[in-house]
């Protein structure tokens, strides 16, 4: 048997049990009510505290989504109360898929309806933007279970696994709801919408480098243009839905409006804005677990996008969580000019960008009058803020290397002459007979920095 075929059996197993575990589950959650299984899937969360990357990443995307004036101490609070609601949400999941109407509608309590009525109501169809977030088997049946008159559709993103593909397929289309497998063409989608149907678009993940630059909770990432592009070839208005939950096995299901005037074009930047809105009626029904911004590890200074940076004018003001980057720099008077290009290049290069340099004491005054804007930090103060995302040595040196490494374990990025072998270090190939000043430039390119740098648009 070959190998290629041996591999493929032992991945239909697999999916094959996936597969008969869920529907197992799923036949074992109807003899439940649903605060039954609330309360179950909240008690099985301990289980959470085996997946430390996991916790970690929702200690990450809490601490950016409710601020810098939030304690330690909050953050643990609201990081368990999101693996409660998480476990809790996806238990009462299972269930929620092949609940009749009538119960549907007890479970679930809508407010500001009208903001739908309304959009519903101009004959041009609605976009619906919503975050992963409460029991979302129930959010994706609720409309139809209120309005089954309505036509409603979901950009879906297919799973790995065919047969539970197939499974839940079926389940969320049991009321009359259409599917579009996402990145498909958006020809189907756009149709549906100009023929007055309602379209659910789950908006709050990283869109790669199809998407848009834009803040979203004060820090850049890449977002989906989609509703916006949908809205700018149909006229729909776009509103959100978020979930809340208001006791065990029972949810409260929200619409709001989008804040633009009629002269404003819709943005990426919008939506991110509305989904900030949806977000927070709600932090810890939230589905956190997905690393938003996480970091590229070949090319970590580059933010991927086909648009932006873009943000909304009335935020021109506000801060941005800092990107913030440690550069080991010479201690050498001589050997640190040679890297100001280069350091001015990162300084510029992205709107959120921290630059904190290291060296001794008394490269200080020279890294001043530099006309670099950064926070300066001594070898000999032994010690760095917290917060810095990753570090590049500006140096041949392995000894100046070593220091850097003695202070820092975060990912690092060098030469190869300083290369240190430690965990989370990268060496970077770069031609040895470019000047000085080229190769540091080199270096930072190679690791994505964006050159020309971002510029924003306001809007």
């Amino acid at each position: 048997m070959s190998r290629n075929r041996k591999r493929g059996l032992l991945k239909r197993l697999q999916w094959g049990v996936e597969c008969s575990s869920f529907l197992a589950l799923e036949r074992l959650g109807a003899f439940f009510a649903m605060p039954s299984l609330w309360r179950a899937g909240a008690g099985l969360s301990v289980v959470g505290r085996l997946f430390s990357s996991r916790w970690n990443i929702v200690r990450s995307n809490l601490r950016t989504a409710v601020g810098p004036t939030t304690s330690e101490e909050e953050i643990s609070v609201l990081t368990r109360e999101v693996f409660r609601h998480t476990a809790a949400n996806l238990l009462t999941a299972l269930k929620s898929a092949q609940l009749p109407s009538p119960l549907v509608r007890e479970v679930l309590a809508p407010e500001n309806i009208e903001v739908f009525e309304r959009a519903f109501g101009k004959g041009k169809g609605v976009i619906l933007v919503s975050a992963h977030m409460g029991n979302f088997e129930l959010l994706t049946q609720g409309l139809g279970a209120f309005r089954p008159e309505i036509r409603i559709a979901g950009i879906y993103r297919p799973l790995n696994n065919i047969y539970l593909d197939t499974i839940i397929r079926e389940r969320r289309a049991h009321r009359g709801m259409k599917l579009f497998a996402k990145l498909t063409s958006y020809h189907g989608p756009i149709k549906w919408v100009r023929n007055q149907g309602v379209l659910g678009i789950v908006a709050d993940q990283r869109a790669g480098r199809s998407g848009s630059i834009t803040p979203f909770f004060g820090r850049l990432m890449s977002m989906s243009p989609l509703p916006a592009f949908i809205h700018k070839h149909t006229g729909a208005p776009i509103i959100g839905i978020s979930m809340k939950t208001t006791s065990p096995g029972r949810w409260k299901v929200a619409f709001h409006e989008l804040e633009i005037s009629e002269e404003e074009n819709v943005t990426t930047a919008h939506i991110a804005s509305l989904l900030e809105t949806i977000v927070t009626q709600s932090i810890v029904d939230v589905f956190w677990m997905q690393d938003l911004w996480r970091m590229n590890i070949k090319r970590p200074l580059k933010i991927p996008g086909r648009k932006g940076p873009i943000r909304l004018e009335g935020d021109r003001n506000k801060p941005l969580y800092p990107f913030s980057i440690l550069v080991r720099v010479p201690d050498s008077g001589r050997e640190f000019a040679q890297t100001i290009p280069a350091l001015t290049a990162l300084a510029h290069s992205r709107p959120d960008c921290d630059l904190h340099l290291l060296a001794r004491e008394r490269i200080r005054d020279a890294a001043d009058s530099s006309g670099v804007a950064h926070t300066f930090h001594s070898i000999e103060g032994n010690k760095l803020p917290p917060g810095l995302v990753l570090a590049i040595a500006f140096t041949d040196h392995e000894r100046t290397a070593r220091e850097l490494a003695h202070l820092y374990a975060g990912p690092t990025y060098t030469l190869s002459a300083a290369m240190q072998s430690r965990e989370n270090w990268h060496s970077i190939p770069i031609e040895e007979s470019l000047s000085p000043e080229a190769r540091w430039l080199g270096l930072a390119r190679s690791l994505g920095m964006h050159d020309p740098p971002l510029q924003w648009t306001y809007v």
